[in-house]
């Protein structure tokens, strides 16, 4: 497929809006501009300081099933969609504990 030219060094969007009722990115916003995911490349996790989990670094009272634990973890998609004509690769990823998207474009 034929990508249109992006940014030379892609930055993240964050806070972007992103359009997931399935858990599933499926449409975005990008730059003021509609994109239509058409296939999802890969996807994977990456976690944080899970080293930290116990404690997550503060001395607390609560039981810890009342603690949530913000290792940085993060949900990731490599998908390709397109506004109209020739499709971009993105990196759409979601930080699973502010439930914030940030998007970037990649060269694959």
């Amino acid at each position: 497929m034929f990508e249109s030219n992006l940014d030379p060094a892609p930055t993240p969007v964050p806070g972007a809006r992103v359009l997931a009722p399935e858990g599933e990115p499926l449409e975005f916003i990008y730059k003021g501009r509609r994109f239509h995911v058409h296939a999802v490349v890969s996807r994977w996790r990456e976690s944080g300081g899970w080293w930290n989990r116990i404690d997550d670094g503060r001395l607390k009272k609560e039981p810890l099933e009342d603690l949530i634990f913000d290792d940085g973890g993060k949900a990731i998609w490599r998908v390709e969609a397109a506004p109209e004509g020739a499709l971009t690769t993105f990196e759409i990823e979601l930080d699973e504990i502010t439930g914030r998207w940030q998007i970037r474009p990649t060269s694959r």
